[in-house]
């Protein structure tokens, strides 16, 4: 890994934790995010699974994807709906 990649992987997990806090401020079922995707090509592959404990409705989705999105744009990356997977954990 480069310095490149390991400073853009510590913003890029910064960013994803502050949209974390924001989801959890504004939806009761969300638990927690994480990213999957290759440093090189985050543009293409980036990923962000959001684990809750019932399924979001189409409005929370649109709304966990801006949050998400507000936070990331400083990397100038941008998810699309289908960059964003929804998993419903039990507890």
């Amino acid at each position: 890994m480069t310095k490149t990649e390991k400073k853009t992987e510590q913003l890029l997990i910064k960013q994803l934790t502050n949209a974390c806090e924001e989801l959890k401020l504004h939806n009761d079922a969300f638990e927690y995010l994480t990213h999957h995707g290759q440093l090189n090509k985050l543009k293409q592959t980036l990923k962000v699974e959001v684990f809750c404990t019932t399924a979001f409705t189409g409005q929370q989705l649109k709304q966990a994807l801006s949050v998400i999105n507000h936070e990331i744009k400083t990397l100038q990356l941008a998810l699309k709906p289908h960059d964003l997977i929804m998993t419903v954990i039990s507890d």
